[in-house]
């Protein structure tokens, strides 16, 4: 629409110019502040979508499952961050009036997240550190293998996550979070390793 307008009231090479800037503006807002979302269980399914695509999926007692949807660079890592923590704040509160049982695990879908550089390992580290704060254990689901080794170049997840803590699917992370809950009353940060892991 924009080349249109530009060639309209313009020439052909403004409308060009108009929609390739407007092109790039947007793939900068994309990159800059990628989209994270809740996912819930679809009923009688080991499939977990965005709640808010899919109104009749549930949201799993104690657990809180964040999808990621895009590569984790320097440009978006501080975004990422609050947004995270304000996620966790949200289901805190919720769970606070509806009287549920308290948020225990966060478990993070990377599964689009084809990429992450050294700020947004460092991004990965607050979260961590803010989550060992508020007694709540980071699970990482389906994470690529580019993200995988620079994870553990950096040493995050030999000392900090535990390569205990991530699952192929984030079905197999609810299964190991569940688990733990039903099976062992002790604190979420303490390093009891789930039954089924990577």
């Amino acid at each position: 629409m924009s080349a249109y307008f530009g060639v309209v009231f313009g020439s052909v090479e403004i409308g060009l110019v108009v929609a390739v800037v407007i092109s790039i503006a947007r793939l900068l807002l994309f990159v800059s502040r990628p989209r994270t979302a809740v996912k819930g269980n679809i009923p009688n399914t080991m499939i977990y979508r965005n709640t808010d695509q899919y109104p009749y999926s549930r949201v799993v007692p104690s657990l809180l499952i964040l999808e990621i949807d895009a590569p984790i660079y320097f440009a978006n890592a501080g975004y990422l961050r609050e947004r995270i923590t304000r996620w966790i704040d949200e289901e805190e509160d919720r769970i606070k009036a509806s009287g549920e049982s308290s948020l225990q695990y966060v478990i993070l879908d990377m599964s689009a997240v084809g990429n992450i550089d050294t700020s947004g390992i460092s991004m990965m580290e607050e979260i961590k550190k803010i989550m060992d704060r508020r007694a709540l254990k980071l699970v990482l689901a389906n994470p690529k293998g580019e993200v995988v080794k620079k994870l553990t170049r950096s040493k995050f997840v030999d000392e900090n996550l535990g390569k205990e803590w991530m699952f192929l699917t984030v079905g197999e992370a609810v299964e190991a979070c569940s688990f733990m809950l039903h099976t062992s009353k002790t604190e979420p940060a303490s390093k009891e390793e789930p039954w089924n892991n990577v």
